[in-house]
């Protein structure tokens, strides 16, 4: 019979796995997803071989704890690496973003993942997974670099309409100032007051659920009462 998995699935584990690390599927069992190759998920614990262990399927819509493999800067495009374990240095396709740094390898960091090969990041505005029908993918915008916001820089412009469904700022120095979205030319989001450290993640403000929807070709933007350097990532999803 037929069966459907939300969030995480059982498997076999084909050799030894350790926690939070990148797997593929190899005759029906997993083993770890090595550097250039794309993966179905993270264990969510480690399994000897033969062992049944929890694996978080891949998606866009939440956060992973991943396993660096040497240093990553908050805020970065991640990649595959061996054993399992990402990397900010690029080989094949991109596979996320880090939330956190990792200052050695085997630190466990935070991180966004996209949903395959269609999560292209160019490291400015990035559009992290695919959406192909209304509501199906979350995606996530990210906007990075900034450092001075009181102009009201474009985070994307969009390229369907799609509903803001929550957001982030990574502070990149420790600047005091309040961060909003804003639809076009009216206010998408209460104010929230970045980060006063280096790599701090703040969620951002309430959306305003007049402003939630962005309309197609139409403008997403950020404001800043303050000129300050921070990342903005926005998760939405498309509607009709």
């Amino acid at each position: 019979m037929s069966q459907e998995n939300l969030g995480s699935k059982a498997f076999i584990a084909g050799t030894d796995l350790e926690a939070y690390r990148r797997v593929k599927l190899s005759s029906g069992n997993v083993v770890y997803a090595d550097a250039g190759e794309e993966f179905i998920g993270v264990t969510a614990r480690k399994a000897v071989s033969g062992d049944a262990v929890a694996v978080n399927l891949r998606s866009a819509s939440r956060t992973y704890k991943m396993v660096a493999n040497g240093a990553i800067t908050a805020g970065v495009t991640i990649y595959g690496a061996l054993g399992g374990k990402v990397s900010a240095s690029a080989s094949g396709v991109a596979q996320g973003v880090a939330l956190e740094a990792a200052t050695a390898d085997g630190d466990i960091i935070e991180c966004f993942q996209n949903n395959g090969v269609a999560g292209a990041i160019d490291g400015a505005t990035t559009a992290i997974g695919d959406p192909t029908a209304n509501g199906s993918v979350p995606v996530i915008f990210a906007k990075q670099g900034i450092t001075d916001a009181t102009t009201s820089p474009v985070i994307v412009t969009a390229p369907y309409k799609f509903r803001i469904i929550n957001w982030w700022i990574i502070s990149r120095d420790t600047t005091a100032a309040n961060v909003k979205l804003v639809n076009v030319s009216t206010d998408a989001s209460a104010v929230k007051a970045k980060g006063t450290t280096n790599d701090a993640i703040v969620l951002g403000g309430d959306i305003i659920n007049a402003q939630k929807d962005v309309l197609v070709t139409t403008a997403l933007k950020v404001n800043a009462s303050a000129a300050a350097a921070f990342d903005i990532f926005v998760m939405a999803v498309k509607v009709s």
